[in-house]
């Protein structure tokens, strides 16, 4: 087999793969021009960006219909595709070869809505009564908070054991799984311990803001 007819094969594949590697080579760019920047104004630095980027994909589109022989006579039929530049491939089965012409575009478009990005700070609290609970604080990176703002707290069980030694008890849990942050950006929940309990410490799960945090709270049985 020739470096040619190697190369050829080994380059069939789908569109989805040649999307992705286009889009791998301009997070690549992407990262070093991040690492380039050049100083303007005092007090001012301009960080370079790929705004767009236009490609054209000629793709030899090939319908392959292969059949068997052994037994019922069976025929199927595969979609493949390649840069059209490749030479063709030498090949004893039926093949039906189409040219298309693939063209789009990736466009850069700011984080988060152009927003800045959510800052998920979480912390165990000590209520009335010694109630232990969870206070957690949703904010953006310029320090305001967010209210309004869903927050799910989960025990999480596996890690308790590990942090432990023993599993926690079937009833102990958290009080409020689902919270929403109030005025200050802050939600709340308390634990609940069962009756019995021997874990000295539980962890936890805060997710929010599509952020997980992970932490773990010292309680006295």
């Amino acid at each position: 087999m020739s470096d040619t007819t190697q190369q050829a094969q080994e380059l069939f594949g789908t569109l989805d793969e040649y999307l992705l590697e286009l889009a791998n080579g301009l997070a690549k760019a992407q990262e070093e021009l991040g690492g380039i920047s050049a100083a303007g104004a005092p007090g001012r630095q301009f960080t370079y960006y790929v705004p767009k980027l236009e490609f054209e994909l000629r793709m030899d589109l090939r319908v392959e219909t292969s059949s068997t022989t052994s037994g019922a006579p069976v025929n199927a039929k595969i979609l493949k595709m390649r840069p059209v530049r490749l030479a063709d491939v030498a090949s004893s089965q039926t093949q039906t070869e189409i040219v298309s012409v693939i063209r789009g575009s990736f466009v850069a478009v700011p984080a988060n809505d152009g927003l800045p990005p959510v800052v998920l700070d979480a912390s165990c609290v000590t209520g009335a009564g010694g109630v232990p609970g969870v206070v957690v604080r949703v904010r953006n990176a310029a320090g305001e908070a967010l209210p309004g703002v869903e927050v799910e707290f989960n025990l999480d069980r596996r890690t308790t054991q590990s942090l432990s030694g023993v599993a926690p008890l079937a009833g102990t849990d958290v009080v409020l799984a689902v919270v929403r942050t109030d005025a200050a950006g802050e939600a709340r929940t308390t634990l609940r311990l069962a009756a019995g309990e021997r874990a000295r410490f539980l962890a936890l799960t805060v997710d929010a803001a599509s952020r997980t945090l992970a932490l773990s709270c010292e309680v006295s049985p």
